[in-house]
Parts: C-alpha cells; structure tokens; sequence
C-alpha cells in the first residue's frame, strides 16, 4: 500500500472516533469560556488528517472562522488533511498551514491579540516523545503569535503508559501561567452498526488569559 492509502485506512479506522472524542471536549470548553472565539488560530499538533480542525468546525456551526496549523511528520497525513480541509464538510473560511513540526513551521504575520487554541490528542502515547522540546516549540510558536488568550486541548487514552510524560508537561504548561479548567477520565456513548459502544478517553483543557503586561524586550 502507498503512503496515500495508509492515510485513508487510518482515517477510516480511527478517524470518526477522534472526532467524537474531540467534539466532546469542545462541548466542554465553550460553554465553560461563554462564547466561540472568533477567528482563532488553532495549533494541532500530531494533527493527522484534519481531525482537530474537522472537529472545531463542526463545533463552531455553520461558518467556522479560522487559521488551521497542522503539525504531523507524515506527508500523506497532510495531503489527506489539506483534501478535507478544502471539502465540502467544512462550509466556512479555514486557512491552512501545514508542517513537519512545531519548531519548522514558520508565522508571517505580526504579533496580534488573537485567541488561539491548541490541540494535543494522543501526542503523548509516542514512546520517543520528548516532552519537555514539545513544550518548548510550542512557547516559542506563541510568542510569535502574540499575547491573546490560550486554550491547550489535551485528550489521550486513560492508559498509564500513554500518559507517563504528561505530568511533566502539565508542570511546564502551569509554570507558563496555564490553568485548568476542565479534567476528567470518563468516556463516551458513541453509535456504530453494530450498536451502541463506550468509547473511553482522558481530557484536560487548560487557559492562559490573555498577557497583559507584556515583558519588556519583547
């Protein structure tokens, strides 16, 4: 099988299930901040195909508004995103960015106020992950954004294993002035031919309001 076809059975196995994971956890981030950001940006990194920014737009309605950075290593991943991206289930105006990593992807335009929202779903069941550059990539790709509000998604599996390096980046994400909002071990009712299953997930949704004073020499 080419690379292309790897991408289309890994959507077909596990795509749908990400996006109800995701969507889940979007319903819990909304209502708790009281409105929809507009035009955001939004950072997902190990993105995929599309699949956080399938499950933003679904959850934004009809005219979703935003710029979509989708971090993944593999190019069939983001050809396949980009074919999303540009389909007709996503009815709104998405502009989107593509790259191999955090630290490659370049921003062109200059710091500004808006929101952004970051999407790591089940980055951290890489054994070979490191931590501690993910964090740092990430801070210096927001910096560069600007001092608007940050939202981080984190969802993984409830599995200890896939979660051993999370603590140590949540240590990293609170000493940056995130905080909590929402943390759970839980699952979810999702519908298949077969019938109704339980699908199990963990989610932490962390915010960093927006920097105020800013840091001189900035």
């Amino acid at each position: 099988m080419s690379p292309d076809d790897l991408a289309l059975l890994y959507a077909y196995l596990n795509q749908k299930g990400h996006l109800e994971e995701l969507i889940a956890a979007f319903g819990q981030l909304f209502p708790r901040s009281g409105a929809t950001p507009q035009n955001p940006i939004v950072v997902d990194i190990g993105c995929g195909p599309f699949t956080g920014g399938l499950a933003l737009a679904a959850t934004l309605g009809h005219d979703p508004y935003f710029d979509y950075i989708g971090i993944d290593h593999a190019d069939s991943m983001r050809r396949l995103g980009e074919r999303l991206a540009r389909s007709n289930l996503v009815p709104g105006r998405v502009t989107t960015h593509w790259a191999t990593s955090v630290n490659a992807f370049q921003w062109q335009d200059p710091p500004r106020w808006r929101d952004v929202i970051v999407i790591i779903s089940y980055l951290f069941a890489s054994p070979t992950l490191d931590a501690e550059a993910v964090f740092k990539d990430l801070d210096r790709l927001l910096r560069k954004f600007g001092h608007g509000a940050v939202t981080l998604l984190y969802t993984n599996s409830t599995g200890e294993e896939a979660n051993r390096q999370y603590p140590g980046f949540r240590q990293r994400l609170e000493e940056a002035g995130f905080r909590v909002h929402a943390e759970d071990q839980g699952k979810i009712i999702i519908e298949r031919r077969d019938g109704l299953k339980e699908r199990k997930l963990c989610y932490v949704l962390f915010r960093r309001p927006p920097q105020w004073i800013l840091q001189l020499g900035e």
